[in-house]
């Protein structure tokens, strides 16, 4: 066995940028990384690592690891189906319901195969999500993504290996496990993907933040380009500037110059404001905000939340969800053209902004889907004493309570107004009621997370296992082998937050 310094110390840390996207990317808890193979897991506290140019395979120990991404962050085989369950203690099951009684809901699973989940553990159960596909999960790799800002309009120029983060540059992101982190005083810098969202779609994702939030959020931006400001023309260059130009907390200006035609939601520890940005046919950059009666939240009592936003390009509204809650709504009553009802905003991609100088924030497990058209989701309505079904058709909905699952693939319906046999693949998701939940079960110290693409995730006890099949013990489950076909991210050591970088190097 090697051990991990003598790893490190042999190929040294800085070298492994350069090895293959497609390898495997371990990190250790003080942000140490190795390029190699994951080989499994041994005696549930060892990792087992192998480099080519190494002799011998590595056992690492798992308290030493924050996380590993596998493949690049690229599933050997996605999943088929975006139907799946979400427990109590927050895990997303994916598979199909293939049957349901007053105790148990029986999955069929790509990657634990058929799983009989007690009732009382299952919050939510999605047969049809969202009602589409999955067009982004991550981030699991670097390079999916792009940092602009006003002044580098084609993106920051790369770091090179040994070089500081100069004062006179803009601030930058910096890419950790499956997570990005900004902590730069120097403001002005997005963090964006140029494509990913259609007509009507849902992004979410997840935040967390020091000090107080000032988040902008863009989404359907089109990134174009304002006509050069007047020392760009002298410079001579219309498609570049000669220097940096610093960016000036809640400085708004700059949005249109960085996102152009675009949404931007900015988040703030206590209200929230949706606007539109615009570039016009000449060039001109502009900014306005989009009305709303209530703008109240409360984001200054906590410092982490997740955040969703349904978007309807064609009619121009906006739906914004935080920690699975419906909070507000916009239409903008601009955003389709009244000669030919065709859609004034014609971008797809994304992207965030930190513009306030003492916030920290980090972005983490990003999801953009197609949306449906519904306006809320079961877990939104829960309620104590009833569970709440929602019909894929984005409108309709019921309370009651739900019963067994027929061989004609029909639920029993108990409402107050009579039985119903609703058909599982017309509903969208069914949210059971709070009093019958059990209270959420405490995750273990060495608790392992294995996540998957499009989307799901497994907690557990690590057991044994090779790089094909993991076998964990889940406080919820018992004991599984969880296929890692699908899985893209093991997370080590979930439940101590000492370990996570947002509390050391952050």
């Amino acid at each position: 066995m090697i051990s991990r310094a003598a790893i490190l110390w042999m190929l040294g840390i800085a070298s492994m940028d350069a090895m293959p996207d497609n390898l495997d990317i371990l990190r250790f808890t003080n942000g140490d990384q190795l390029h190699g193979a994951f080989q499994g897991i041994k005696g549930g506290t060892q990792v087992i690592w192998r480099r080519d140019d190494l002799s011998e395979v590595a056992e690492l120990k798992t308290t030493q690891l924050r996380s590993i991404v596998l493949h690049g962050g690229r599933p050997l085989k996605g999943l088929a189906s975006l139907s799946n369950a979400v427990l109590a203690n927050g895990d997303r099951i994916p598979g199909t319901i293939t049957a349901i009684d007053d105790e148990v809901v029986t999955l069929n699973t790509p990657c634990a195969g058929i799983l009989r989940v007690p009732r009382r553990q299952i919050a939510t159960l999605c047969p049809n999500p969202l009602g589409g596909r999955v067009y982004y999960h991550g981030p699991f790799s670097e390079d999916e993504w792009k940092m602009v800002h006003p002044s580098f309009r084609d993106g920051l120029p790369a770091v090179k290996p040994g070089e500081k983060d100069a004062e006179d540059q803009p601030g930058r992101w910096i890419f950790s496990g499956s997570a990005w982190y900004w902590s730069s005083k120097r403001l002005g810098t997005a963090l964006v993907r140029d494509s990913g969202m259609s007509d009507c779609s849902v992004l979410s994702f997840d935040i967390a933040w020091k000090n107080q939030l000032c988040l902008a959020v863009s989404f359907l931006a089109d990134f174009a380009r304002p006509k050069p400001l007047d020392d760009e023309k002298k410079n001579g260059n219309k498609d570049a500037i000669a220097q940096f130009r610093p960016i000036t907390p809640g400085d708004f200006s700059q949005l249109p110059r960085v996102f152009g035609n675009s949404y931007v939601l900015q988040l703030y520890s206590n209200y929230i404001m949706l606007n539109r940005t615009r570039v016009d046919a000449d060039g001109n950059p502009s900014f306005r905000r989009i009305q709303l009666n209530n703008n109240n939240v409360r984001l200054s009592e906590r410092n982490q939340a997740r955040i969703e936003l349904r978007v309807n390009r064609l009619t121009g509204a906006v739906a914004l969800f935080i920690d699975g809650e419906f909070t507000t709504q916009w239409t903008d009553n601009e955003a389709v053209d009244g000669v030919d009802g065709k859609s004034t905003i014609h971008g797809s991609g994304f992207g965030f902004m930190v513009q306030g100088a003492e916030t920290s924030v980090r972005i983490s497990d990003v999801i953009v889907s197609e949306w449906n058209g519904m306006p809320d989701s079961a877990r939104s309505l829960q309620l104590d004493n009833q569970d709440i079904i929602l019909m894929s058709n984005g409108t309709d909905r019921f309370a009651g309570r739900l019963g067994k699952l027929d061989e004609g693939g029909r639920v029993l319906f108990k409402g107050k107004h009579g039985d119903l046999h609703v058909p599982l693949d017309e509903i969208a998701e069914i949210s059971f009621a709070g009093q019958t939940q059990v209270p959420v079960v405490e995750e273990v110290a060495e608790n392992l997370t294995i996540r998957f693409s499009p989307f799901g995730l497994i907690t557990g006890r690590p057991i044994s296992g090779d790089a094909s099949t993991l076998e964990i013990d889940s406080a919820i489950l018992g004991k599984l082998k969880v296929s890692m076909d699908s899985a893209v991210f093991l997370e080590f050591n979930t439940s101590k937050q000492k370990l996570d970088d947002w509390y050391g190097e952050f």
